[in-house]
């Protein structure tokens, strides 16, 4: 018989939250995590309004919040001419609990639940655990584990897969994960120099178009966060190089003096989706369901929304409310948002930056331009960019 009790694959914000939901309606959770402590990821940095919601019900919103920076306003920039557009979340006060977006790096987000979960007696932690496939019958479900001690089985009702784009149990499973992948790399760094000595009126977060070299700005606190690409022949070691990074910086701003980063690191970006979100009693969750370019900060946002869905539904199915169907409608409502929302979304926001034809560039620009500009569609243009319209759609599919 199988363990009664959720095992989670993962211990990023997609596995906590989802493991914290479980825990406080009582389902027991084991979570197992390939590192030896809460991963200290950097990546992703900003929280939708929706999501806020969502964590508030869990009771770890304040707790982010007073550990991030409240960002009311965003901006959409050109290289040349500035502020093209600028986004005001509050029209969204009507529409969310939260009309803002909060930058903090993920992993304050899953330090503030561990915290929570380590005090909780029916939630176990497991470092250094890393999954590697799983198998199923009609009873339970095996997740297999590499840990120092050698391979390890442990058995429950229910696996939850949140351990990322390169899931072992997703490819253990079969399960396609089909998409693309952008040719060039992209560099992010922090740095505590303030760009908004060099460019006026800068929000803490904005989209900086140009066709040869676009960049992103996001502020966390104490530092600022510059996205950028990479230029062709260039790899993740050299990107990272100290002569790479002061180039870089050098075509972002003239800072003219010395100035410390102290986080840098260059990665491919990739879109993609898994062909199913469900095998049995195997769930896929984050990305290991679904990753996408970080421009609109939607990738961790939808991750959430993906593990806040899914263990509704095993509460509901746990407690008797609900048959084994409801899980089909998990993969029903959440992958047709990867692939409608979030990936054509991101898709279309590298492209409105790095467009380079004088044409589309000015239209596209002029029609943000005037939606920014007339409350009522730019409130409709914040539902989308903010996932609400996303979760509306989701929750209409049965």
């Amino acid at each position: 018989m199988a363990e009664d009790r959720v095992l989670i694959a993962g211990s990023g914000p997609v596995g906590c939250v989802t493991a914290l939901y479980l825990a406080q309606k009582g389902v027991p959770v084991s979570i197992f995590e390939a590192e030896d402590s809460l991963p200290l990821d950097l990546r992703a940095s900003t929280f939708h309004p929706p999501t806020l919601d969502m964590l508030e019900e869990l009771g770890v919103v304040d707790a982010l919040i007073a550990q991030g920076i409240i960002c009311p306003i965003w901006q959409y920039r050109d290289l040349e001419h500035g502020i093209i557009a600028e986004w005001d979340l509050t029209l969204l006060k009507n529409d969310t609990r939260h009309p803002y977006r909060v930058q903090a790096e993920q992993f304050k987000l899953t330090n503030i639940i561990a915290d929570i979960l380590n005090d909780m007696p029916n939630v176990e932690f497991q470092f250094q655990a890393r999954a590697t496939g799983s198998s199923q019958d009609a009873d339970g479900v095996n997740l297999h584990l590499d840990t120092p001690d050698g391979p390890v089985t442990r058995r429950g009702r229910y696996l939850v897969a949140a351990e990322g784009a390169s899931s072992p149990i997703r490819t253990d499973l079969g399960i396609d994960y089909s998409g693309m992948t952008f040719p060039e790399m992209w560099l992010c760094i922090s740095t505590e120099y303030d760009f908004g000595r060099n460019f006026e009126n800068l929000s803490p977060i904005a989209y900086i178009a140009d066709p040869v070299f676009w960049f992103v700005f996001v502020k966390v606190p104490g530092m600022w966060r510059l996205l950028m690409p990479s230029f062709p022949g260039e790899t993740a070691e050299s990107l990272v190089t100290d002569e790479t990074v002061r180039e870089r910086v050098a075509q972002v701003a003239d800072i003219g003096e010395e100035y410390d980063t102290y986080h840098r690191t260059a990665y491919h970006v990739h879109q993609r989706v898994a062909e199913r979100y469900r095998e049995g009693r195997v769930f896929l969750a984050g990305d290991s369901a679904h990753i996408n370019n970080p421009l609109g900060g939607m990738g961790m946002n939808g991750g959430i929304h993906d593990g806040i869905n899914l263990a509704e539904k095993i509460v509901a199915v746990w407690r008797n409310e609900a048959g084994d169907e409801a899980f089909d409608r998990y993969d029903r409502q959440r992958r047709p948002i990867a692939l409608e929302y979030v990936q054509k979304t991101t898709i279309r926001n590298k492209a409105d930056l790095e467009e380079n034809d004088p044409e589309i560039r000015q239209k596209r620009q002029d029609d943000l331009r005037r939606i920014s500009q007339n409350p009522a569609k730019a409130r409709e243009f914040l539902l989308q960019s903010s996932m609400i319209n996303a979760l509306a759609r989701a929750a209409t599919i049965e």
